[in-house]
Formats: C-alpha cells, structure tokens, sequence
C-alpha cells in the first residue's frame, strides 16, 4: 500500500487473480488475490466502472464471498 494508485493499479492487473464477483441491489465488487491480501474492487451497477478498491485479509468484507469461493485453494 506504499505504492502510488496508479502503481497500486497496475499492480493489481498484473500480478492479481481475480476469484469472483458479489452483486448486491446497487452495487458491484469483484473480488481478488494479490500476494497476502484480498483487493474488492467496486463498480457502478449501471456503467460497470471503477468507483472504488479496498484491502483486507479477512472480516467482514471477505464473508461475504463465503458461498463463491474456497479461499483455503489460494
């Protein structure tokens, strides 16, 4: 998380498995893999852009992948 965001960006293109998406009414995130660490990257429902990333290595966040992935194959 020291790099730039845009390095923070290119980072996550080229080095990160992507796993799965998470749709709820008004929002999209698609969530992946990168070294130690799990990147959500949310979208605008409507135009599937980029709003927004976050970080984690387990919560809340992560939970609500539960029934999409198996994490412990990563």
């Amino acid at each position: 998380m020291m790099l730039t965001d845009e390095k923070q960006w290119t980072d996550l293109w080229e080095n990160g498995t992507f796993l799965t998406h998470h749709i709820e009414l008004k929002e999209k995130f698609s969530l992946y893999a990168l070294y130690d660490f799990f990147i959500e990257v949310e979208l605008d429902f409507k135009t599937n852009k980029i709003i927004g990333k976050g970080h984690f290595k387990a919560g809340e966040t992560l939970d609500r992948y539960a029934g999409n992935i198996d994490i412990n194959n990563i």
